[in-house]
């Protein structure tokens, strides 16, 4: 390697003429700019052409022109040097590593089309085994409430977007109307009771005359034939005779009037009940009136759609509020038909919710009885003639595994992605 001049800087400008200190191989020295300069060129040349032993060199740096001379030849021999490296084996390079080269070549390149033939086979199989669509949502039980009487809303407890619990009293109405019907209906009912049971004693009574009348009849008519024989043997006269006869038809006429006074008496008896009946029947409906005026929640869940106000009158039928169910719920994927022969109850599934960001576990529950489309208020006509082919979606239903469903984030009609593994 050749030696260097180690040189130290005794100040960071210096006038001109003054010198600068050297180290060299024999001790320091001062030197003027002028051979500093001569001096940084020598070091270059040798740096670039070889060492300060060779000949050549020496005559190079004793010529006053040594810089730019050396600056040529070192350019020659970069030249060279490029021409020899690429000579091929005459320059050194041996015979054989071009054909090793490219063995190790072809050997890359195979192994390369090994790996995309693998890897194109694994994304094949798995694309083979699942079915998505993005056309889902998360679905659960809604339940419209109205009222079932008439009457004026003297105070609504609840309001949109709050979380009732199963039976919390929601809208009351005002009860008084429905007070007075449930006292008018036990009024009737005791009315009818006493009525009914007047008609019972009513029947007794005529049961009674009934076996009494018919115990008359019977002495009367063994009265007659016994008076007949007297009448035969010439015992008695003809008057007594006929008296007797005549006796016992009227008691015959009386037995028969008590047994339709009996049944007469049995029938009112059965109305009298029918009437308590319907006594019972209208305290009942006054009862459930009553009650109705108190409107409780049927299931748990979030309170929506609420339209009531207080002071409001409303009739039989109208829409108060909604409770949605968010406890249960579940997603509904509509799939195209074409993928519908590969799906089956109970493969898993994955569900994407956009809401939460991330996916859910569950499984294919069942698959729905008709397509989207004939479930809609006006279902497709195809014998018009105006015909056209669309590729019809079925619902299929995923019920979301166990503590899949945090009713804090879930709400009806997300929107969702669903993912089922065929395999």
């Amino acid at each position: 390697m050749a030696r260097r001049a180690h040189l130290q800087l005794r100040g960071s400008c210096l006038p001109a003429g003054q010198g600068l200190a050297a180290r060299g191989p024999n001790g320091p020295a001062t030197l003027t700019m002028n051979q500093w300069s001569d001096h940084k060129s020598e070091n270059l040349g040798e740096r670039r052409h070889g060492k300060p032993g060779d000949p050549e060199q020496a005559e190079l740096r004793s010529s006053p022109a040594a810089p730019e001379e050396g600056l040529s030849r070192g350019a020659s021999g970069v030249a060279g040097n490029e021409e020899a490296a690429g000579a091929g084996p005459a320059g050194g390079k041996p015979e054989g590593g071009f054909f090793r080269g490219h063995r190790v070549r072809l050997a890359l390149v195979a192994l390369l089309l090994l790996g995309l033939v693998a890897a194109a086979i694994s994304g094949w199989r798995y694309f083979r085994s699942y079915l998505s669509t993005e056309d889902a949502q998360i679905d659960g039980n809604i339940v419209p409430l109205s009222s079932r009487i008439q009457g004026v809303v003297v105070r609504v407890y609840v309001h949109d977007t709050q979380f009732v619990k199963k039976g919390e009293k929601l809208v009351e109405l005002d009860p008084r109307d429905y007070q007075i019907a449930v006292k008018k209906a036990r009024a009737d009912l005791a009315q009818a009771q006493a009525q009914a049971m007047a008609a019972r004693a009513d029947y007794a009574a005529a049961v009674a005359d009934l076996t009494q009348a018919r115990a008359n009849d019977a002495k009367a008519q063994a009265d007659a034939r016994r008076y007949s024989a007297l009448f035969a043997s010439h015992v008695i006269s003809r008057e007594q005779y006929d008296e007797k006869i005549r006796m016992a038809r009227v008691a015959t006429a009386a037995a028969a009037s008590a047994r339709a006074k009996a049944e007469a008496a049995q029938k009112a008896v059965a109305v009298r009940e029918a009437a308590e009946m319907t006594a019972e029947a209208t305290l009942d409906q006054a009862r459930l009136n009553l009650s109705y005026t108190v409107i409780s929640a049927p299931v748990s869940g979030v309170v929506g759609n609420r339209t009531v106000q207080d002071g409001q009158a409303v009739q039989p039928g109208q829409g108060l509020l909604a409770i949605t169910d968010i406890n249960h719920l579940w997603v509904t994927a509509n799939f195209k038909e074409s993928y519908l022969g590969k799906i089956r109850p109970g493969q898993p599934a994955t569900v994407h919710v956009d809401a939460l960001g991330h996916d859910l576990n569950g499984y294919v529950e069942g698959l729905g009885g008709a397509t989207g489309a004939l479930y809609s208020l006006l279902p497709p006509e195809n014998a018009t003639g105006n015909w056209v082919k669309v590729v019809q979606r079925l619902p299929v239903r995923i019920r979301l595994a166990q503590g899949e469903d945090p009713p804090t984030h879930l709400r009806p009609g997300e929107s969702a992605e669903v993912t089922i593994w065929l395999r």
